[in-house]
């Protein structure tokens, strides 16, 4: 059964998690097919879902958030080997066919029925923001997922597509907290922006929290948990060409759910829960996210095969007045009693 207690809610981009059939109506999978540029053959794609699943049954969300992928049997697939080969059941599919032009899609997986589901559109040809609203044990709980323009292109016209999006989303955040200004809002994803950009805090309205740089959150929609951590253990992305961490996937949630919150909402931000979720098949020796197309070899020699190019980002949610839980895993490879312990707890949940 679905925890009503606790919810953990995670977001990740997968880098590209496409079949290797070719979709006739489907252009952007051309390069994903066993004769595409990309060589995508069964058993590779058989082995990225393992890898995936892997990291998801290890972080054991409840609701999962999904960037980059195709279409609704790759989360169907990813779904199965999640349960099957490690033992975390995510059977609920959150997902519609959009008009990307790249052929990937937003979607969420998890453990709860949705009570609700929206759809935004920025415009033809753009992804869109998926808005699920969730009632888990009589309390309500809305996430948005989100996948904005990258840099790839003309900057100016990126920028420009990121920002309707941004506003998108806060004509939709702000029409929801009118109508419950208590409301339990979480709002995530890979943005394609830093935390700190003026599309995230000005357009899109999500401050960093705690900043003592922003004299009035008054006028904050949202709040970024990225806030909570320190400037090194925000980066989800490296971009190894100029060298530089980003800080694209992140979280932000309505006031209510912040720890001490004066008008709680039904849900809140557990304290010390926020964070990137980093296991020892994920990065290459810099520490960077090891990218399923870049594989490595190791001391051994063996060959070291990557997951996505982007670190999940994860937070656990309690009731409003709940205790405190205990600290979530850190971004440090987990030891041998906690991997232990994981698998015991999927034999005996």
């Amino acid at each position: 059964a679905a925890r009503t207690n606790t919810v953990v809610v995670a977001t990740w981009n997968v880098e590209n998690l496409f079949d290797s059939s070719d979709d006739p109506e489907n252009a952007g999978d051309d390069e994903f097919t066993p004769r595409g540029k990309m060589y995508w053959s069964y058993p590779r794609y058989r082995q990225k879902l393992t890898n995936l699943a892997e990291v998801v049954a290890a972080m054991q969300p409840d609701i999962l958030c999904l960037q980059e992928v195709e279409n609704r049997r790759v989360l169907s697939d990813l779904a199965f080997v999640t349960e099957h080969a490690f033992g975390w059941q995510l059977p609920v599919i959150v997902h519609r066919e959009g008009g990307d032009m790249r052929g990937i899609d937003v979607a969420i997986l998890s453990r709860h029925e949705p009570s609700q589901v929206a759809w935004l559109s920025s415009g033809f040809g753009r992804r869109d923001q998926l808005v699920a609203a969730f009632d888990i044990g009589g309390r309500e709980l809305t996430v948005f997922c989100n996948h904005w323009k990258s840099w790839s292109g003309d900057i100016a016209e990126n920028t420009r597509t990121r920002t309707r999006e941004a506003r998108a989303l806060a004509r939709e955040v702000r029409r929801r907290l009118k109508a419950a200004p208590a409301a339990a809002l979480l709002a995530t994803g890979d943005f394609n922006d830093q935390v700190d950009s003026d599309i995230l805090t000005k357009e899109a309205g999500f401050v960093l929290w705690p900043s003592a740089a922003t004299p009035d959150l008054r006028k904050a929609l949202l709040f970024n948990l990225s806030g909570l951590l320190p400037a090194d253990a925000r980066g989800t992305y490296y971009y190894s060409k100029n060298r530089v961490w980003n800080t694209f996937d992140s979280m932000s949630v309505s006031s209510g759910m912040l720890p001490g919150a004066a008008e709680p909402a039904p849900w809140q931000a557990a304290t010390n829960t926020y964070g990137r979720f980093i296991g020892d098949t994920q990065t290459n020796a810099a520490g960077w996210p090891l990218s399923y197309w870049r594989a490595l070899r190791t001391e051994t020699g063996r060959r070291k095969v990557g997951v996505s190019d982007h670190f999940p980002v994860r937070v656990e949610l309690r009731p409003a007045g709940a205790a405190a839980p205990v600290p979530p895993p850190d971004d440090t490879t987990p030891s041998w009693g906690t991997r232990l312990w994981r698998q015991v707890r999927r034999v005996f949940p």
